[in-house]
């Protein structure tokens, strides 16, 4: 995450802080919805937009690396969070599997760094896929999307008048989690790239 205020005054990047932090703080009431106020997910809804204001702050004044790691983390966090806890509430998760998922979401981020090949062709297929089943799933992920989000609202209606929601959550827990995955892993490998790049850049001026 880049944040381009650098030639900003303070009182505007204080602006662009704490509107950034009122947006996070909105999408982080999901959570505590879902789990009925969750003491893990009020620690994740305060923590996080003020995690996102301080990379604000950090990326608009320096030019430290991990501020953008902070920022991205700070929205898919929560994205991931609300699937966790949509998950659980659909099904609870047992801890052992619990750890799995927090594995996997690090994992997302570490990829471009343990397996920089691998998140090219990852990052590739979800820009613009090359293969063919890259470009099916971008197909039925577009075209499907209208008739996804009718099934969804249908499947909705009937499952609160019927008292069954556990299809609603199992529907937005699968849903946030690979959204989350996808977009952090995305957004490290830029990040990774930019770095790359800035890295080369530097030792070229010093040659």
């Amino acid at each position: 995450m880049e944040i381009p205020v650098r030639n900003m005054p303070l009182w505007k990047v204080l602006i662009v802080m704490l509107s950034y932090c009122i947006i996070l703080g909105v999408f982080s009431l999901m959570p505590i919805f879902i789990s009925n106020g969750s003491i893990i997910a009020i620690i994740v809804a305060v923590s996080h937009p003020l995690m996102g204001a301080i990379a604000v702050l950090l990326s608009a004044r320096t030019k430290i690396v991990w501020a953008r790691f902070l920022g991205g983390h700070s929205w898919m966090f929560i994205i991931y969070a609300t699937g966790l806890f949509a998950l659980n509430a659909a099904y609870p998760i047992p801890m052992g599997w619990l750890l799995v998922f927090l594995v996997m979401y690090a994992l997302a981020w570490l990829l471009p760094y343990l397996r920089p090949a691998l998140s090219s062709i990852i990052l590739r297929e979800q820009m613009a896929p090359e293969t063919k089943l890259g470009k099916g799933c971008m197909s039925i992920a577009l075209g499907g999307l209208p008739t996804i989000g009718s099934i969804a609202a249908v499947i909705g209606l009937h499952a609160s008048r019927s008292g069954e929601e556990n299809v609603v959550y199992l529907i937005m827990g699968i849903i946030g989690i690979l959204t989350a995955l996808a977009g952090s892993q995305a957004f490290s490998h830029q990040i990774w790239e930019q770095t790359r790049k800035t890295k080369s850049s530097d030792q070229e001026a010093e040659v």
